[in-house]
């Protein structure tokens, strides 16, 4: 195919870049990263939803570069814990959170629970929003029901006070009362007999601290915060004449590649895979990052992190979120896309 569309993956997490990229092999688009656009602002995520984030990545990404957007976001829960970390387990652990940091304590409020008690399951979301789904040598040609977004970006509002911005979006779309509601079902029951009840209450009681997404008060310097994407939702491609914009973002900067290159319509879709195991007492193997070396699959004797690169791809929850991905795309874009 002579000129391949661009597909950014938008992610800072040099590890999981590489097993995005590795897991869109094959597809017939041009594999970029977050890191070959400067400037590209930080998105704030404060959904309640690993979806929600991921889109939220995905539509920021897709409107500043022009270009088509492939976001995850992951969570892990913990039955043992009540569904802990969740959608905080990138930062389990607090400000400055690593992935050794993030495991040591898993295990540590794990540490007296038994072996038949130590369910757990990963869940990814993948998102893929093309702002110009009429472009380049295979446009998307498939009929598809609720797979249109609204360009957000089309109708730019300023707000009189900008000072008042912060507040404005906050609540925005439901989102402080869907995140009070979130923690308050998150700190509902944390007294299982298994862990240190008191100990995970003031870990959760810290991610939760902050308003929605459990942000800080000052949001990260040049962030972009997107209410939520449903607000933008089309049922068909035939609307592109009449967008019914309740309210935009701010507008991208000038400097932005994308600015002028959007179309009124985007191609949004969706697709969400799960991995259910286990918590080990240890952490094993040095393949994978995050909790890999402290889970295992179900029906497995070995850790995410045990195991090679396809075998691993082959079962896990962002390896089915990107499959469903990648037959969503084949049949969106026509036989051009299909591998």
């Amino acid at each position: 195919m002579a000129n391949l569309r661009k597909v950014v993956l938008a992610s800072r997490n040099r590890d999981k870049l590489r097993e995005l990229a590795e897991l869109m092999e094959g597809l017939p688009f041009e594999v970029v990263s977050s890191f070959d656009y400067n400037g590209l602002p930080e998105v704030i995520e404060d959904d309640v939803t690993i979806m929600g984030n991921a889109m939220r990545k995905a539509m920021v990404t897709a409107a500043w570069t022009g270009e088509i957007a492939l976001a995850d976001d992951t969570s892990l829960q913990v039955r043992e814990l009540g569904g802990w970390p969740d959608i905080f387990a990138a930062r389990f652990s607090g400000p400055g959170a690593t992935y050794a940091s993030n495991v040591a304590l898993l295990l540590e409020l794990m540490k007296d629970v038994p072996e038949g008690s130590r369910q757990a399951r990963f869940c990814s979301a993948c998102a893929w929003v093309d702002p110009r789904p009429g472009e380049g040598d295979y446009p998307v040609t498939s009929p598809a029901t609720r797979r249109w977004l609204h360009n957000p970006w089309a109708r730019a509002i300023e707000l009189r006070n900008p000072a008042g911005g912060a507040s404005f979006w906050a609540d925005l779309g439901a989102g402080q009362a869907a995140w009070d509601s979130y923690a308050a079902e998150a700190l509902a029951d944390l007294a299982n007999w298994g862990h240190d009840a008191a100990r995970l209450r003031a870990v959760a009681d810290g991610l939760l601290a902050g308003g929605p997404g459990g942000l800080a008060d000052k949001a990260p310097a040049g962030a972009v915060r997107v209410p939520d994407p449903a607000l933008w939702l089309a049922a068909s491609r035939e609307e592109a004449g009449l967008p019914p914009t309740r309210v935009a973002p701010a507008g991208l900067s000038r400097e932005a590649p994308g600015n002028g290159r959007c179309e009124p319509l985007w191609l949004v879709i969706g697709a969400e895979g799960r991995l259910v195991g286990g918590i080990t007492n240890q952490a094993l193997g040095a393949h994978g990052f995050g909790y890999d070396p402290v889970f295992r699959p179900e029906g497995s004797s070995l850790t995410l992190a045990e195991l090679a690169g396809d075998q691993k791809h082959a079962i896990s929850h962002r390896g089915r979120a990107l499959s469903r991905i990648r037959r969503a795309v084949a049949s969106a874009y026509g036989a051009g896309a299909a591998v």
